[in-house]
């Protein structure tokens, strides 16, 4: 409901049991987008940065998804430098 109240749309409440990461996959199949609220290291940008349920929800999401911060994000300097190159 409070939810429902700050979208200012109706919305539908959905209850699953099962591997978190797995149910919102699952969830997504049909939808335009999905949006996460991100787990894992909240300090710092980067892919290693997403905890494991993020990780598999971004890597097997049948649609686009919108990674959500639950604060203001970090700056660019955290992310971490590439891997070195061999030729």
């Amino acid at each position: 409901d409070a939810a429902a109240e700050r979208l200012g749309r109706p919305c539908a409440r959905e209850e699953r049991a099962g591997r978190v990461e797995r149910e919102v996959v699952a969830a997504a199949e049909g939808a335009d987008l999905l949006v996460l609220a991100r787990d894992g290291d909240r300090s710092r940008l980067g892919p290693r940065s997403l905890g494991p349920a993020a990780r598999f929800a971004v890597d097997h999401a049948p649609c686009p998804v919108l990674l959500v911060w639950p604060e203001p994000a970090p700056g660019l300097g955290t992310i971490p430098p590439p891997p070195p190159h061999h030729p």
